[in-house]
C-alpha cells in the first residue's frame, strides 16, 4: 500500500530482509506492503522489491517515508549476488524461523559475516522470529538459544512475529525507522 502524494518523501531508506530461503522474509513484506498473506508462498528466485510509505511529522509538517524493501532469495545460489545487494542498505532485518530455530538461527551467522565484509557492521539491524504462529510458546532451551545468539550480535533488538497472524510486522518496521533515525542523527518529530 503507498500513499498518494503530491510531495517527494522526506525520506527514502532501503531496508533489507536477510536470512535461509523459507523463513518467512516475503510473507513479511507481502503483509506489510499488501496486507495479505499466503500459506503457499513460493520461494524468492533472487531479489523481489516492494515499496511502503509511513508517515512521519518533521518539524510540525506532516510528511512520509518511502521504504524500499529488498527481499533476498536466501538458497545457496543466490548468495554470490549479496555484495550487490546490500550495498547502500540503511536497515537489515535478521530473519529466522522460529518453528526451525536450529537450522534457520545459526545460519544467520554467514549473513553478519559476510555484512562485516561489505562494511556494514555498523547499519542498524534487527533480529526477526518468523512463524510465531506455528512455533507456539517457545520452550527455555529456545530461549536461551536465541538470547546466546543476541549476545553474540551485540544484543540486537528481538521481535517475535507472526505474518500470518499479522503480529508486529508494521512494528518491526516502525523500530527499524527509528532506529535508522537515530543511528544517523535525522530529525523528526514522530512516527505516525
Amino acid at each position: 500500500m503507498t500513499l498518494e502524494h503530491k510531495v517527494q518523501p522526506y525520506y527514502i531508506f532501503k531496508i533489507c530482509l536477510l536470512g535461509q530461503g523459507g523463513v518467512g522474509k516475503t510473507c513479511i513484506a507481502r503483509r506489510l506492503c499488501f496486507d495479505t498473506f499466503d500459506a503457499n508462498t513460493r520461494l524468492t528466485i533472487g531479489i523481489d522489491f516492494y515499496t511502503y510509505d509511513i508517515p512521519l511529522v518533521v518539524d510540525g509538517d506532516k510528511t512520509y517515508i518511502r521504504l524500499s524493501i529488498w527481499d533476498f532469495g536466501g538458497q545457496e545460489q543466490f548468495k554470490k549476488m549479496f555484495s550487490y545487494y546490500i550495498n547502500g542498505a540503511n536497515g537489515i532485518f535478521m530473519v529466522f524461523s522460529l518453528f526451525n530455530l536450529n537450522n534457520t538461527l545459526l545460519g544467520l551467522d554467514w549473513w553478519y559475516e559476510h555484512l562485516i565484509k561489505q562494511k556494514q557492521k555498523d547499519t542498524p539491524k534487527l533480529l526477526i522470529g518468523c512463524k510465531s504462529d506455528l512455533a507456539g510458546s517457545l520452550e527455555k532451551v529456545d530461549e536461551l538459544v536465541i538470547e546466546n545468539f543476541r549476545n553474540k550480535h551485540k544484543k540486537v533488538l528481538f521481535f517475535k512475529t507472526s505474518a500470518k497472524d499479522n503480529v508486529n510486522i508494521k512494528e518491526m518496521f516502525v523500530e527499524m525507522i527509528k532506529l535508522i533515525m537515530d543511528t544517523n542523527n535525522f530529525k523528526y518529530d514522530k512516527i505516525l
